[in-house]
């Protein structure tokens, strides 16, 4: 089904665009001045900021939901400088967010202009669209960067998340057509934070918003960039993937094919089109050529490098192909979303009465470290056995002790555990019902419990990486190291999770993609996880997806935007 952003979903309708396009140029079904493929936080930006330079804007969603990626996220952008730090008694500087990123990426990144780019522009992009749309933000008060230790790290206000927003009442009928989170509660981060202390909220509150589908993180900065869109009039087509673009004799991009439901559609795009789409993460031909290991994804099945192949197929520079976002994932096979198995993030492996073993049985790293860097020890290798020893799945062994007082997925205290969790009396039978090495994990669990109830894990250092306790005070053994002892022992499969591919075409300053023989391909567009990302294989912060998705959506639009209006002169 097509749609238009004039206020209600329709039915498909190639006759024009809502608002007043241009005809039809010869050979073109529509002509507009920029299309923007993919309705995540870095196409609906982009749509936004070139609708903003007075562009006829076309969006073009190859699934039937909006929102993408970011739909199912948490949705915080990570901003240094931004004008929230005040609000949380935190300052920042350039100087500081350089040169905690440098830290991170050490020298890794693909262009180290393009961190400066976006340390200098992602503070203007959030005000602007605080200033221009339904977006507002706000900085949770204990949310700290995710390395808040390292030269130029913060304690707290770089990572931004939206307020709670009204869907149904802003989008009427659109609403149901955005995407919301299968795993994710309606709370805010800063709700979230407060569990535990006397200012813990009624859980009441998630009925009350599923009821009247108040949105927050990732669904709620969705539904507010769309809302914007819809003030703004900007059509917006879903089901309508595209498959080609089409370029002019000196190799600029002239305008897209999309495949819709009444048959290819062919659109004149006189600023540009933006690739916003997505990575490859559900294309596993690519995932096994760029990546070079298997992943489980986390994000909605659409992501499947469309955007990729178009740039490659006209000779655009590439960079990060071989980095993914990772995020150990455990799944209830029960539960499926769109069809497809149902994976979810991982939340226990930083609690104390925690390990996590190889299938030889051998713990491999600390468990509490960052879930970017977590799935990178997932793919080591062992030059002397010859073996990756830590291919997912891994295993999370904990005790009734944590069963007694912590969810499990959807397993509440108490429950009955069901059959897809492992369980025995003893760790040797646990380990014999999981195939791993008995005597290994018994050695391994009897060694963790020796040092844990010595406060210290000199093998692996738990209890003192920042990430463990991030939004405390950082990692402590008090919070993050504790003994597995009391049976039955319990065996938590851990996949190689991945949030999305971080790599696809070098863009420039105005997120332009850049050709492998210099210069750019005109015309041509990129941002969000169709782009490789300014920060390579790091992970500075909560949102360092979604804060360069959104910045380099806005940097596209306006651009692209100001390219069209050179070209109607131009034409005219």
């Amino acid at each position: 089904m097509a749609s238009t952003a004039a206020g209600t979903p329709e039915t498909p309708d190639t006759a024009g665009i809502q608002g007043g396009a241009p005809a039809p140029e010869e050979g073109w079904d529509r002509t507009v001045d920029v299309v923007v493929l993919g309705t995540g936080a870095a196409g609906l930006s982009a749509a936004t900021l070139a609708a903003d330079g007075g562009a006829q804007v076309l969006v073009l969603e190859k699934a039937a939901m909006i929102g993408g990626t970011t739909g199912v996220s948490g949705g915080m952008p990570w901003v240094p400088c931004n004008h929230h730090l005040a609000d949380v008694d935190e300052t920042d500087s350039r100087d500081e967010a350089l040169a905690y990123i440098r830290r991170l990426t050490m020298g890794r990144e693909s262009d180290p202009a393009l961190v400066e780019t976006y340390v200098d522009t992602a503070a203007e992009m959030v005000a602007y669209l605080e200033a221009h749309t339904p977006v507002r933000f706000a900085a949770p008060p204990t949310f700290s960067d995710y390395y808040a230790d390292q030269v130029g790290g913060k304690r707290r206000g770089r990572s931004l998340e939206v307020e709670p927003f009204d869907a149904r009442t802003e989008l009427g009928d659109w609403a149901p057509k955005l995407r919301t989170s299968p795993f994710m509660p309606r709370l805010t981060m800063a709700e979230g934070a407060k569990f535990g202390t006397p200012d813990a909220p009624d859980l009441s509150i998630l009925a009350e918003r599923e009821a009247k589908d108040i949105r927050v993180l990732g669904p709620g900065l969705v539904a507010m960039l769309f809302k914007g869109l819809l003030d703004r009039g900007v059509p917006v087509l879903d089901r309508s993937p595209a498959r080609e673009l089409v370029t002019g004799p000196d190799g600029s991009v002239l305008g897209v094919v999309a495949e819709t439901a009444a048959g290819p559609l062919r659109v004149r795009a006189r600023g540009g089109v933006v690739l916003a789409c997505g990575g490859f993460e559900w294309n596993p031909d690519m995932v096994r050529a760029f990546v070079g290991r298997d992943v489980v994804p986390l994000s909605p099945p659409y992501n499947e490098g469309d955007g990729h192949r178009m740039a490659m197929a006209l000779g655009a520079r590439m960079a990060n192909m071989n980095q993914v976002w990772g995020q150990p994932a455990v799944t209830d096979p029960g539960v499926v979303y769109e069809g497809r198995q149902l994976y979810q993030y991982e939340t226990l492996r930083n609690l104390a009465g925690t390990l996590m073993v190889n299938r030889h049985g051998r713990r491999f790293t600390n468990e509490g470290v960052t879930y970017n860097d977590m799935t990178k020890a997932f793919a080591a290798f062992d030059p002397v056995a010859i073996d990756y020893p830590n291919q997912g799945p891994a295993w999370l062994v904990f005790d009734q002790k944590l069963r007694d007082r912590t969810p499990i997925l959807s397993v509440m205290p108490g429950q009955e555990t069901p059959d897809w969790l492992a369980n025995s009396p003893t760790l040797r039978g646990l380990a014999e019902l999981v195939g791993i090495d008995a005597d290994a994990l018994e050695e391994t669990v009897a060694r963790f419990n020796e040092h844990a109830d010595a406060g210290a894990d000199p093998d692996f250092a738990r209890g003192t990486v920042w990430w463990e306790n991030f939004m405390g005070s950082g990692g402590n053994p008090r919070v993050n190291l504790g003994p597995v002892r009391k049976g039955p022992f319990y065996a938590l499969p851990i996949h190689d999770g991945v949030l999305g591919t971080n790599g696809g075409p070098l863009v420039d300053a105005d997120a332009r993609v850049r050709r492998w023989d210099g210069g750019v391909v005109e015309g041509l567009y990129a941002a969000g996880n169709a782009a490789a990302n300014v920060f390579g294989p790091m992970y500075p912060g909560g949102g360092a997806t979604i804060g360069p998705a959104l910045t380099f959506g806005y940097l596209a639009g306006r651009h692209a935007a100001a390219r069209a209006g050179r070209g109607a002169r131009r034409d005219a």
